[in-house]
């Protein structure tokens, strides 16, 4: 979906306006969309919920909706940027904040002193619930709509409901209990709907999930790329069941449904899912939807559709560096940077490091800077409408993180002999000599956590994977005491607070 989706998204404008600094779950509006790529608005008051979702197009262009909801709009950023850069991998310590500049909200994430008036958790909580009722129009209406072929109505309910779960799945990881509305409702209603626990949003998410499997395709064709396949809908299960099964869930029943879907993924490498062997062509956009089994959408040329993630993360370097771009950066050394814990955590030889982080630039003045800095997602020789329009797809699950899940799942099942050649492909592809097959299961799990520190290193992996083996506590302390920090946290920390604005509206208890 390469080009399809993204297509679509370019004149698939809804409005944003209506949703901020409110519930976001009331009726909303839709522009008509032409068939040549122009933005053709309609008054609000002429096209309503009713008189939209009638055609088998309306609907494929209503999903469309939904797909863009994880990307940049109106420089907010989209999922790459809050969800997996600012809520997680900036929560880790593999970012070390180190002066604060103005209103900008790594430094109170990092630190830990973001509180419920944080603007990044309005952020996130708008934006997913905004995901969520777009799909939910689309859900109480497609029944009614007459589609040439009923598999294609099933593919978009599929999709549909995939989505949804997906946007609950990264609420609930960053606010514990949300309220879960599953069809469209008014303002006023929605602001009676409780927070629900966390076993009923498991329930909801992976049942949801599951469903859609059967409607999914394997693969799509050239013009649909990205779209939601049953592989990663396996891959998202096997994710979301290893999050249950760990912390604070801690739910031992899923441990063998993540192995399911996990499994489901490995059997069928090389027909529907490839192994990148090299680990550089993982993160070029000339290969973007051919490696990952689900990621975030990203394309350049001013369409506010680019990912500004590596803006964010890596300077805009002197102008004769090959890296350079005049419209390239936010970061400043100064304020945010790649820490030198996970510097450190590279072994000696693993080609995975130069390839991720970078310690020293040449400055735009011709002098060097040491800073440390993510280049992951940077590519070289591009051009630019501004520091928003980077063009290269974010992963938000990948093939490795299948291979090291079911890893995980056979050392916890017992079998670390059986584990040990998944974590050895990952580490060869590094350059790095395999482990031993007759390591213990306590070395086993270190080794597998070093691992997928370094190998998801900037994809927003490491914070949730800490916080689900419950060792956060003590890995942020001791980081904080080694920079002399004045800080500690606790498991009530794993959480967010929830945003002052929704509590103002629907009086929802605030997180401990």
């Amino acid at each position: 979906m390469k080009t399809t989706y993204k297509k679509y998204t370019s004149f698939l404008r809804l409005n944003r306006k209506t949703l901020t600094k409110t519930l976001i779950f009331g009726t909303l509006t839709l522009g008509i969309i032409s068939c040549e790529e122009d933005l053709m608005l309609e008054p609000e008051n002429n096209i309503t919920q009713t008189s939209f979702y009638t055609t088998e197009l309306q609907i494929q262009q209503a999903l469309s909706g939904v797909y863009s909801g994880m990307i940049n709009a109106s420089s907010r950023g989209g999922f790459d940027v809050n969800f997996y850069l600012l809520a997680s991998e900036v929560r880790s310590n593999n970012f070390n904040a180190i002066s604060q500049n103005g209103n900008r909200d790594y430094y109170a994430i990092n630190r830990f002193q973001d509180t419920s008036s944080t603007e990044e958790m309005d952020i996130l909580w708008e934006d997913a619930y905004q995901m969520i009722s777009y799909a939910n129009n689309i859900l109480a209406r497609i029944d009614a709509v007459p589609f040439a072929d009923p598999a294609t109505r099933e593919q978009y309910r599929s999709e549909t409901r995939f989505l949804r779960a997906y946007a609950y799945f990264e609420l609930m990881r960053n606010f514990g209990k949300v309220p879960l509305i599953d069809h469209p409702v008014s303002p006023e209603e929605a602001a009676t709907i409780p927070r629900t626990d966390l076993a009923t949003l498991y329930s909801f998410i992976t049942s949801e999930i599951e469903a859609s499997v059967a409607g999914l395709k394997n693969v799509y064709n050239a013009a649909n790329k990205g779209r939601i396949t049953k592989s990663a809908a396996h891959a998202m299960l096997g994710r979301i069941y290893l999050t249950g099964y760990g912390y604070p869930l801690n739910n031992s029943s899923y441990l063998s449904k993540a192995k399911e879907h996990l499994s489901a993924v490995i059997q069928v490498e090389g027909q529907y899912v490839t192994f990148a062997t090299n680990y550089a062509d993982l993160f070029k956009s000339v290969n973007d939807n051919k490696y990952h089994i689900f990621e975030i959408q990203h394309i350049s040329g001013g369409l506010s559709q680019g990912s500004y993630l590596p803006s964010y993360v890596s300077p805009t370097f002197g102008v004769a560096d090959p890296l350079y771009n005049a419209q390239g950066s936010l970061y400043s050394s100064a304020e945010l940077g790649v820490s030198q814990s996970l510097i450190n955590s590279y072994e000696t030889g693993d080609l995975r490091r130069a390839l991720t982080v970078k310690t020293q630039f040449i400055a735009q003045n011709g002098q060097p800077d040491n800073a440390n800095y993510f280049v992951k997602f940077r590519e070289p020789g591009l051009a630019l409408t501004n520091r928003y329009d980077w063009p290269i797809n974010f992963p938000v699950i990948r093939y490795a993180d299948v291979l090291l899940m079911y890893a995980e799942v056979l050392n916890n099942e017992g079998n670390t002999g059986g584990a040990v050649p998944f974590l050895n492909r990952i580490r060869q592809r590094a350059g790095l000599a395999p482990l031993s097959t007759s390591m213990s299961a306590a070395d086993f799990t270190a080794a597998l956590r070093k691992e997928r520190r370094v190998e998801f290193a900037g994809e927003g992996v490491y914070w949730h994977d800490l916080v689900r083996w419950n060792i956060a506590v003590d890995v942020i302390n001791q980081a904080a005491a080694d920079l002399n920090y004045n800080f500690t946290i606790s498991t009530k920390d794993y959480l967010y607070q929830i945003p002052l604005s929704q509590i103002q509206v629907a009086g929802y208890e605030q997180n401990p």
